[in-house]
């Protein structure tokens, strides 16, 4: 009767841990810290989208390290380094995250990058684009870049210059980070090429009146201006520029910061007789990859929108490749531990992505995962959205 028992004892914890159900695989978290709360700002948010439709994607197919689905984690820096610098700590102190990304602006970046190599904690950047922020010299380097760099951009907007045949522009520079880093890059360009020469002229974020800049380059004999600039200040110059008498109204070549924003609905009509072209890597309303027609269709399938009039899309793109890329590395290292998936990132093999085909993205002496072949100028279209330039 006592082994009856026991044996009936036996079965019900069996049966009682065969109906337990099985402990869900912890989430692994990718961060995020941009610059949410800038009114009119869409970088941030675009970025957040390229994240989320790749791990959408990710997850549909079965997660990663056998299951274990991907999430995502917001904190907003506005722009502000300090911010940035206290959210990346925040972050590296949750071992669940593995990996943050930063927002568009560069003088919150560089401060970022001591503290990601110091935490140990991997800083994948899908739009910052001074030049230091990658290749840094940190030995090991926690920081990994998918996006253009000042010295691509300067580089693309000068040549276009020579190739009108001018000799003599204005650099209009944001006394920031990212200025100082655009002025090193044409400079760098100007001592290979000295039949360029600048008027350099530098402004304070937040500036409402360039007239006297204006004035002054028109009067020193320069033919372009090179623009460095997010959108608040840019849309203010484009306006200014327009009302000037046709005669007076000089070309500008820009930067992409005025992609990030309400630019073109900023500057109004004043787009339409002033001559402005852009830097860029990336456009939906380019679709001969078949890679973004799907893509884009998922876009819409997961946000209901048209992907050809997504602002910022360059953060988009450029995100959702590094997720992907991201997601292949913790596959790769069998683990979410820091070190061994910024190992695997320096060795990334062959994939096929959004912007291009990558045969070997990163390196342990090269943390940037694109080069100058994908940098373009466009321009907007009527509807604000941007077209690859003919000229």
């Amino acid at each position: 009767m006592t082994q009856i028992f026991f044996s009936s004892c036996r079965l019900v914890f069996a049966l009682f841990f065969l109906a337990e159900p099985a402990i869900a695989a912890p989430p692994i978290v990718i961060g995020i810290s941009a610059e949410y709360g800038i009114k009119g700002s869409h970088a941030a948010q675009s970025i957040e989208k390229g994240v989320r439709l790749a791990i959408e994607e990710i997850n549909r197919k079965g997660g990663l390290l056998d299951g274990r689905q991907l999430t995502i984690e917001a904190l907003d820096d506005r722009g502000v380094p300090a911010r940035g610098v206290q959210n990346l700590k925040t972050f590296a102190g949750k071992p669940e995250v593995v990996a943050v990304f930063c927002g568009r602006f560069s003088p919150v970046a560089i401060e970022e990058v001591p503290v990601a190599n110091h935490e140990q904690i991997l800083l994948l950047d899908p739009w910052a684009a001074a030049d230091g922020i990658a290749n840094n010299g940190s030995k090991p380097n926690y920081v990994f870049r998918l996006s253009m760099i000042d010295t691509w951009a300067l580089n693309t907007m000068a040549d276009y210059a020579r190739r009108k045949q001018i000799k003599h522009v204005a650099l209009f520079l944001p006394n920031t980070a990212w200025g100082r880093s655009s002025l090193a890059a044409f400079d760098a360009y100007t001592a290979k090429h000295p039949g360029l020469h600048s008027e350099n002229y530098w402004y304070n974020w937040g500036d409402t009146d360039f007239s006297e800049k204006l004035a002054a380059a028109r009067d020193k004999g320069v033919k372009a201006i090179l623009l460095v600039a997010n959108e608040a200040e840019g849309a203010i110059i484009v306006k200014e520029i327009a009302a000037l008498p046709e005669d007076r109204r000089l070309p500008l070549i820009a930067h992409w910061g005025i992609t990030g924003g309400n630019f073109a609905e900023t500057a109004g009509p004043a787009l339409d007789v002033v001559d402005l072209q852009v830097v860029q890597t990336f456009t939906f309303r380019d679709l001969k990859n078949p890679r973004a027609k799907v893509v884009a269709e998922s876009y819409r399938r997961l946000f209901g929108e048209d992907a050809t009039s997504m602002h910022a899309s360059v953060g988009f793109a450029h995100a959702y490749d590094l997720t992907h890329l991201l997601a292949r590395a913790i596959t790769k290292a069998g683990t979410t531990e820091r070190p061994a998936v910024r190992s695997a990132l320096e060795n990334s093999g062959l994939h096929s992505g959004l912007l291009r085909d990558y045969k070997r993205t990163f390196s342990p002496e090269d943390h940037e995962a694109l080069d100058q072949k994908q940098v373009f100028l466009a321009r907007f279209a009527k509807d604000g959205t941007l077209l690859r330039a003919q000229d």
